[in-house]
């Protein structure tokens, strides 16, 4: 059973009390009057608060059609709303694709670190800096798509502190593989100096090679943070979408 709108129920509770009132002071007089005379002159003392009680009813009359308009209104904006706040779940669902996708995508890098370490260089020195350049390049799109995301989103949150925080990690995991491709080509083919790129000290290379372990470890658990944050948000988003759809129906909101 639906409860009755606040404004109805007071203005009807206001009315009876008018009424009761009125009724109290003139029913007495009316009923003690002896004549016609008396019956008239009791209802002339009160005839101001009776108009008053006819121009509130007429009052209430009239604002009734008001209060439907405003609600019908209510229920078009709610469900113009609907729509736009869809797309805003959807964006946010699709962000969260493409952070588990890289995700899933630098989960394989493993046995591409593990060529690295158990081959000789210069036998793999032809094929692996592909394989590496190949994941830079997954890095570069996400990373494309990650930005774009943060400067949609950029009022600080829970989500785009987790999104920016992803955002580092991701760029580290990339440098450190940049930093593979300079040994390995430095320790076979040569580097390209007249490009501007320069020799990694010898002693430095086995730190870049721990350095990229740390590094995946730092963006696997900056993007568990990101997917936690955008599933919270993703919840209250459809939350939203659902109280907003029953009032477009007219529904009563869930308490």
């Amino acid at each position: 059973m639906r409860k009755p709108k606040a404004d109805a129920l007071a203005f009807s509770l206001l009315l009876i009390s008018c009424v009761l009132v009125t009724w109290t002071g003139i029913a007495g007089p009316l009923f003690a009057a002896r004549n016609a005379d008396q019956a008239w002159e009791a209802l002339f003392r009160w005839q101001t608060l009776v108009a008053a009680l006819i121009a509130l009813a007429a009052a209430g009359a009239a604002a009734l059609p008001v209060y439907r308009q405003l609600a019908e209104q209510r229920r078009q904006s709610a469900a113009a709303a609907v729509t736009m706040i869809v797309k805003s779940a959807i964006a946010l669902e699709n962000e969260r694709d493409g952070v588990r996708k890289i995700n899933d995508d630098l989960q394989r890098l493993g046995s591409l670190l593990v060529e690295y370490d158990e081959q000789s260089l210069h036998d793999i020195y032809a094929s692996w800096p592909e394989k590496a350049f190949s994941k830079m390049d997954i890095c570069d799109a996400a990373l494309r798509d990650m930005h774009r995301h943060s400067e949609r989103n950029a009022e600080a949150s829970t989500t785009q502190t987790a999104r920016l925080n992803a955002i580092a990690a991701l760029q580290s995991v990339r440098s450190s593989l940049v930093d593979l491709v300079t040994i390995m080509r430095q320790s076979t083919s040569g580097l390209s100096y007249e490009d501007g790129e320069e020799d990694i000290p010898e002693d430095e290379h086995q730190v870049r090679r721990d350095l990229i372990d740390l590094n995946r470890e730092r963006w696997k658990d900056a993007a568990g943070q990101l997917d936690k944050a955008l599933s919270g948000e993703i919840s209250e988003v459809w939350r939203r979408i659902r109280q907003l759809e029953r009032i477009a129906i007219g529904a009563p909101l869930s308490e």
